[in-house]
């Protein structure tokens, strides 16, 4: 394949998740993308407007997807079935092969409980002569040999004797902590097939979503993925072959071409997932999601994010734990909370507004948080959880860069919550627990001992008779008055004014002026540093040169509604959706980069407008929680 015939598109955190219900006739409150359309406009405007010779490869810079919303009502399905199976398994699953299932969700569930089972190794596949004890199945399913032989070692394969030839067997049982409380309350574990499920359940969603992609490729251009925090789930195989099906699915659907022949595209070269957490084209750009440069989001080997004792269980970052926990279940109440702005500001907003409501929901999914970060915890205690020298040399092989120096922009990254141990181990262990309860009874005291003793003690240095007889006491009283609530409106405007600061903090910048100091030597061309996760767009220059070529760094916004007032009037220029992109062109004038908006209701393209400094912005959020 020729790169060089081709521009690039930047779009991130699109956030596309359940969508909408067709029965219920409804998007899922869960929901954050509803601009299907304007997508699918966007892309068709795009693909007019290619330069002669040249074709689009669509990058989605991180969150293209949000697996961490589920469907609540398989997950109860998945788990009575789960509950009510007796007897040996392979007798149970001789009869669910016996006969076709009766509906697509009855075979989804077969396809969940099949992976448990063969995760845990209960069953598997043997030829018939050697297990007499059950006969051969002759409707056994094709995928049940795929997920067979996905998680097998490579000698222990199903027999290439053809589905008839083969039964199903016990196997011999081996550890794997699969939490069913967890999943009844919160969703599946991320397991391939599980995320491979929820691909489904996007797609039935967002068909028009998956019908612009086709389109899109089947036009000539390419799309990447990028892994995000809220995708993650694009590193299993099985996810992104579904992906690819879905696509394929809707190609075949509008050039009208029946299975089994051939596509006039190429997926598999057209329909690209980007191994590691960047994507890097020498001379052109370096794309990654950002969110290695938030602790809480940040996972400990971002090429292999698997489970250090479990290499078919994700490794998921604290912060996408808080999401399943807590998040989606304040967003099932308030649904418009996490469109006002950035979390920390939001969530202060909510607790002013509902406090009672909000705690409680806080408090009650916080201990679940908890426990399952202190299960994440110790699972990676005592193990080596970053790349190793093989990730590293993957990641080399694709990308093009030295391994020492990918090492080099790792280390420039932030660490990990679990992995800062004096954190993690204050935060959840339980001697951590029982000092922050020694903490908390600390605080409480010393709050009691400034109400009973200090504040009357402070008071009375004001004499009875200052200035007059009569205005004494008074004074005394607006004395007390002041010491009893000064330090609680201090505190509450010290915890506001630190929201601002997390939440506008310009954490990318000074990270990607850390990974270009190790770039810059080895690829002198290099302009343009592009990202998501924050949400905002940004436009920053990273160095200047006497050249003119100068070196920036862009962050393609998002692709969801933003209530944000002080954002929204300015960026989007009265509008409550950015709809931005970053376009990167290449021709005989060099390399060039614009930040872009697409303005659905005028059918063009139009250049983003942006606040003039950080501050300003952080003024603004600021008077606004006020």
């Amino acid at each position: 394949m020729d790169k060089a015939r081709f521009d690039y598109l930047f779009v991130s955190d699109l956030h596309i998740s359940q969508g909408y219900d067709a029965e219920r006739r409804a998007y899922h409150p869960r929901e954050d993308f509803v601009f299907d359309e304007p997508f699918f406009r966007w892309l068709c405007w795009m693909d007019e407007n290619c330069a002669p010779g040249k074709r689009w490869e669509l990058v989605f810079v991180g969150d293209a997807f949000d697996f961490l919303p589920f469907d609540e009502e398989l997950a109860r399905r998945y788990l009575r079935e789960k509950e009510s199976r007796s007897g040996p398994l392979p007798t149970y699953w001789q009869q669910q092969f016996s006969a076709p299932p009766a509906d697509p969700d009855a075979e989804r569930l077969q396809r969940l409980l099949f992976e448990d089972d063969l995760l845990a190794g209960r069953l598997c596949l043997k030829p018939a002569e050697a297990a007499p004890a059950f006969a051969p199945l002759p409707n056994l399913p094709p995928w049940a040999v795929e997920l067979h032989d996905r998680y097998q070692p490579p000698g222990k394969k199903s027999p290439a004797l053809g589905l008839s030839a083969l039964t199903l067997a016990e196997g011999e049982a081996r550890p794997v902590e699969h939490n069913e409380a967890f999943e009844r309350r919160y969703g599946f574990l991320p397991t391939p097939e599980k995320s491979a499920d929820k691909v489904d359940v996007i797609y039935q969603g967002h068909p028009l979503f998956f019908r612009a992609l086709a389109r899109f490729v089947s036009r000539g251009h390419r799309v990447v993925f990028v892994r995000g925090n809220h995708d993650l789930e694009l590193y299993w195989p099985a996810v992104q072959q579904r992906i690819r099906d879905c696509i394929e699915r809707e190609v075949r659907a509008g050039l009208g071409i029946p299975a089994g022949q051939p596509l006039p595209c190429d997926l598999d070269q057209q329909v690209d997932f980007s191994p590691g957490w960047f994507y890097y084209r020498k001379g052109l750009f370096y794309a990654e999601h950002g969110k290695q440069y938030e602790p809480l989001d940040a996972v400990p080997n971002p090429i292999r994010p698997v489970m250090a004792d479990d290499e078919w269980m994700l490794n998921p970052p604290v912060g996408s734990l808080a999401v399943t926990c807590i998040h989606t279940r304040l967003e099932d109440e308030y649904p418009e909370w996490e469109n006002r702005g950035q979390a920390a500001s939001a969530m202060l907003e909510l607790i002013r507004r509902y406090p009672w409501q909000a705690l409680s929901i806080i408090l009650r999914h916080g201990i679940d948080f908890m426990w399952m970060a202190r299960r994440l915890w110790r699972a990676g205690q005592g193990k080596e959880q970053g790349p190793g020298e093989e990730d590293l040399k993957h990641q080399a092989k694709v990308s093009g860069l030295d391994p020492q120096l990918i090492r080099s922009i790792y280390e420039a990254m932030a660490r990990p919550l679990l992995l800062n141990r004096p954190l993690a181990w204050f935060l959840f262990s339980p001697l951590g627990h029982a000092l922050k309860a020694v903490l908390i009874v600390a605080a409480v005291a010393l709050v009691v001992f400034w109400y009973v003793a200090a504040v009357p003690w402070l008071a009375a240095l004001i004499p009875a008779g200052f200035p007059s007889a009569a205005l004494g006491p008074a004074l005394r009283r607006l004395a007390e008055i002041v010491l009893w609530f000064g330090p609680f409106l201090l505190l509450s405007r010290a915890l506001q004014q630190r929201a601002v600061r997390m939440g506008h903090d310009p954490y990318l910048s000074r990270a990607v002026r850390r990974i270009h100091a190790h770039l810059a030597t080895h690829d002198p061309a290099l302009r343009f540093y592009i990202m998501g996760h924050t949400h905002y767009t940004e436009a920053d220059l990273v160095e200047r040169r006497a050249d003119g070529n100068h070196v920036y760094y862009l962050n393609t916004g998002c692709w969801f509604v933003e209530f944000a007032e002080d954002a929204r009037r300015l960026q989007t220029v009265g509008q409550e959706v950015q709809f931005t992109f970053v376009r990167l062109l290449s021709g005989d004038g060099g390399v060039q980069a614009d930040l872009l908006r697409w303005n659905d209701e005028a059918g063009r393209v139009e250049r983003q407008m942006l606040p003039p400094a950080r501050r300003t912005r952080a003024l603004q959020q600021w008077s606004r929680l006020r």
